[in-house]
């Protein structure tokens, strides 16, 4: 009888594997995701702090014992195409590279996410709303190799949450020290 559960157990277990392994090669292997914010601050007062990657540390958080310490480095002319934001940790590595402006309406960009080729493109754009705040929109998508379908599927989940809180956090910035020519906004606590 023992030996007949041991066998049933692992039958199963087997069937198990079977089933996962089959489901990541069936699923998609691309995420995507949209997360939107509305803020009080005009898209103009926003608009500087999205368009240029050397602003952007007060409000894109960064998980610290999950991917280590990171170094970036920011490259080319904030708010024009080419300006890119590129980083690199002991467990992630990636590149950002605006493709497209336009004045306080938002960015487009083009990204090697894990990767040293272009893998995903997105856009944080900016709709100004009557009460003069800004509706805050983020789209990102991009493909992983074949095979990795359930990867994409936990991406989903995880930039979107992530990107949730970014956007909280850049709704929440305190625009009083940007106003008065600091570079670094800072943060409402």
């Amino acid at each position: 009888m023992k030996l007949l559960r041991k066998l049933l157990l692992l039958g199963c277990g087997g069937f198990l594997l079977l089933v996962i392994s089959v489901s990541a090669l069936l699923l998609p292997s691309n995420w995507s995701v949209t997360v939107e914010q509305t803020s009080l601050h005009s898209a103009a007062e926003l608009y500087p702090l999205i368009s240029d990657f050397n602003r952007w540390q007060p409000w894109v958080g960064w998980d610290h014992q999950k991917y280590g310490d990171r170094t970036v480095i920011v490259a080319g002319t904030a708010a024009s195409s080419g300006h890119s934001y590129r980083w690199s940790s002991r467990s992630s590595h990636g590149t950002l590279t605006i493709d497209r402006v336009e004045p306080n309406r938002g960015i487009w960009y083009l990204g090697a996410i894990e990767s040293e080729t272009i893998n995903a493109s997105g856009s944080i754009t900016l709709k100004p709303l009557p009460n003069g705040g800004t509706l805050i929109i983020w789209i990102d998508q991009g493909n992983l190799p074949p095979g990795t379908g359930l990867l994409a599927l936990w991406m989903n989940s995880v930039l979107s949450a992530k990107f949730a809180e970014d956007l909280h956090r850049l709704h929440d910035i305190d625009l009083s020290q940007f106003a008065t020519g600091s570079e670094k906004p800072r943060r409402r606590e």
